[in-house]
């Protein structure tokens, strides 16, 4: 019972409104240097890819950025990476959890919603049901996967080298992170040294970039004996900036090898991708229903938790062609909003869709088939629009409208027939038929189902299998009995209605008689289906 009150109750719906598996490690971008085991040297670490949390509000930018170092010994390793702003003006904290973003690309969850549009339009038409049950399939919703992995760093030292000057320390979960600015490359170069690195002055000349003007650095390294490669990490910077900042060009210095990076902004935003980068670069646009963050992620969002939009931004390009660092307007293109109002408002938009289809079809199917009425746009719009009650709104619409000229000599008798209450009797009578008629159809398909589940039932009647006996059985057969009762004519007044018959007048509609309004039903079906689809198929291409 409850299957078929389900599918009766979307029948309803449809007629008259609508219906890691992680890697490794994850790696943030900036410089990682670590001293050789075996030489009096040191190299670059490899990095396999970076991941970047950003969120920005009122100027103020908050920006999670791990590493992780494909389980190699992280003993001694130095990670450093530019933050363009006041160093007493920078926040530094320690995460070891990362937002959990998934939810659906906005253009995927668009299409998605207008294709169950597509078929809500189809459906009120009544007559092609069996057809779109038939031809339904399954949607799997894509899903972006996160991958959230550990941040091995370096080795701990505190000192103040030459030229550099520290302005925070902060000692975390296994880890040291400090904010410093270096007034030349020769004190930043010392102090590397003194974080037990064999640099030579001049050997990384990607970080003479910064130097001499409005950047700060953050340099993280390992504090902790323990090997925390398996543990997640990450480190929490806030910053003051005009555009949201991401840094790139210290990548820059692993040459030709490509290190995938992905970055994910809340909110829509528009990065200002650089030449070089443009034919690597992916921007796609998000909304997470139900994101995830964790009580130590407060302090970075403390937003709406359901419905979040966010934006991931891909970047596989060589990284040699890094030659600059990634700038991020905090404004949502226009192509997104118009995408996410098909993806967030799916109702709402059917509804618009399905008066934009009957407006346009009634006008069009009703200048074929009436040529008396090609003048009257307005009217065939109106006929138009009652398709929005599906087809049966259309059909009775289309009765009682008057789509000829009038017969001014017969206008006495309609007098009299409206002063005796048969006009709106025989308007109520068709409307209560014709509602009546596929409820009864409907009816007459679902008895032996209904018949089995009270059989299975025991006989036993709840209230719940009444409501639905009354709804489907019950009411509509009242209906018709009294669409039968009404439309009764006096003896004495049947000669008013034979003047009507004479006059070619509907004895229903009181309007003259219209052979075309036979052709206009499918004629109006059949454009509605097409222009519906067109309309829909079309926004599906723009979104």
């Amino acid at each position: 019972m409850k299957k078929l009150l389900s599918f009766i109750t979307l029948s309803l719906i449809a007629l008259l409104a609508m219906f890691s598996f992680a890697p490794k490690s994850v790696l943030a971008d900036g410089i990682i240097i670590r001293p050789d085991p075996y030489a009096d040297r040191w190299d670059y670490l490899n990095e396999n890819n970076q991941q970047a949390f950003i969120n920005y509000n009122n100027g103020l930018q908050k920006m999670i950025i791990s590493v992780g170092l494909d389980g190699e010994n992280s003993k001694g390793v130095v990670w450093l990476f530019p933050v363009p702003a006041d160093p007493n003006k920078i926040a530094i904290d320690v995460v070891k959890n990362f937002p959990q973003l998934i939810g659906e690309e906005i253009s995927n969850k668009a299409k998605s919603n207008l294709d169950d549009t597509k078929k809500f339009l189809q459906i009120t038409q009544i007559y092609t049901i069996p057809f779109v049950a038939l031809l339904e399939r399954s949607y799997v919703d894509t899903m972006d996967t996160m991958y959230n992995v550990p941040l091995p760093l370096g080795t701990k030292d505190q000192g103040i080298e030459q030229d550099v000057v520290l302005y925070e320390h902060l000692e975390k979960e296994g880890i040291t992170s400090e904010i410093i600015t270096a007034k030349t490359a020769f004190g930043l170069y010392d102090y590397l040294k003194n974080k037990g690195l064999k640099i030579e002055r001049g050997s990384i000349p990607v970080l003479d970039n910064y130097i001499g003007k409005e950047y700060s650095f953050v340099a993280s390294w390992i504090n902790s004996s323990e090997n925390i490669v398996s543990k997640q990490r990450g480190v929490f910077v806030t910053f003051p900036t005009r555009d949201i900042y991401y840094p790139m060009l210290p990548t820059s210095v692993y040459g030709s090898k490509t290190i995938p990076t992905t970055i994910r902004v809340i909110g829509h935003v528009s990065p200002k991708v650089f030449h070089d980068i443009k034919n690597y670069t992916k921007t796609e646009y998000y909304i997470d229903s139900y994101p995830s963050f964790a009580d130590d992620l407060k302090n970075f969002y403390n937003g709406q938790t359901q419905n979040v939009k966010y934006t991931k931004i891909e970047i596989n390009a060589p990284s040699k062609f890094l030659t600059d660092d990634l700038w991020i307007s905090n404004s949502a293109p226009i192509k997104t909003y118009y995408s996410t109002f098909f993806a967030e408002y799916p109702v709402i938009s059917a509804i618009l869709l399905l008066i934009i289809s009957s407006l346009i079809t009634g006008i069009l199917a009703g200048w074929i088939v009436f040529k008396t009425l090609r003048k009257n746009i307005f009217k065939l719009g109106l006929v138009g629009l009652s398709n929005c009650l599906s087809i049966f709104g259309l059909l009775i619409t289309t009765i009682l409208v008057s789509t000829k000229e009038k017969d001014e000599g017969i206008e006495p008798v309609l007098t009299e027939i409206k002063q005796k209450g048969y006009v709106w009797k025989r308007k109520v009578a068709t409307i209560l038929f014709l509602v009546a008629i596929p409820f009864l159809v409907f009816s007459l398909f679902s008895l032996p189902l209904l018949i089995r589940e009270i059989r299975y039932s025991m006989g036993y009647f709840d209230f719940e299998d009444f409501i639905l006996v009354l709804i489907i059985y019950i009411l509509p057969i009242i209906a018709l009995i009294v669409s039968f009762i009404i439309k009764r004519i006096k003896p004495e007044d049947k000669n008013l209605f034979e003047q009507l018959k004479l006059s070619g007048y509907s004895s229903w509609s009181f309007q003259p008689k219209d052979k075309l309004k036979i052709a206009f039903v499918p004629v109006f079906s059949v454009s509605f289906l097409i222009i519906s689809w067109l309309l829909v198929k079309f926004i599906e291409l723009t979104v």
